[in-house]
């Protein structure tokens, strides 16, 4: 199942925020442990559509609110975030990476989002994948999952984290 969900605010800017199913073969791939396969895992893919400069505190805040509806409607659900390097983003701090950057600024976005709503206990486990290339091509992953399942996403974090 692929969803989307479109996001504007005033000032024109567009944000859709994707979400990709990965079907059950594409995470045996990484590990046969039971408790991570009765898991759902879906792919969030945040793209611009329209606007320029920063996106405001406001538009992250509609962007959180519209996952935490969708994972309390769906208690199994696991939502992955990828920052890769293969792409630059518009950022304010030059001394790290644009994955990096993507990377903290989603944790700062989901740790604030926890803190000021009374939802279920949401826990945010960064994964940090090393590349033989450097420091600049590290890549972050990210899993969005309920307290309850913190364990078996950590059984799949520290697959990734091999491979």
């Amino acid at each position: 199942m692929d969803l989307s969900f479109d996001i504007r605010n005033s000032q024109g800017d567009h944000i859709m925020v994707a979400l990709s199913y990965y079907d059950c073969e594409t995470v045996e791939i990484f590990t046969n442990d039971r408790a991570v396969l009765t898991l759902v895992f879906y792919d969030v893919t945040l793209i611009r559509k329209s606007g320029t400069g920063y996106v405001n505190y406001r538009l992250l805040s509609a962007v959180s609110d519209v996952l935490a509806k969708f994972m309390g409607e769906n208690e199994d659900a696991v939502l992955c975030f990828y920052c890769d390097a293969d792409t630059d983003v518009l950022r304010n701090h030059f001394e790290i990476s644009p994955q990096e950057y993507r990377s903290r600024l989603f944790s700062r976005m989901f740790d604030m989002y926890v803190k000021s709503h009374t939802a279920p206990k949401f826990i945010n486990h960064r994964v940090e994948i090393e590349d033989p290339r450097g420091r600049v091509y590290r890549q972050y992953a990210h899993f969005i999952c309920r307290e309850g399942h913190e364990k078996a996403v950590e059984v799949l974090g520290r697959k990734l984290m091999q491979k």
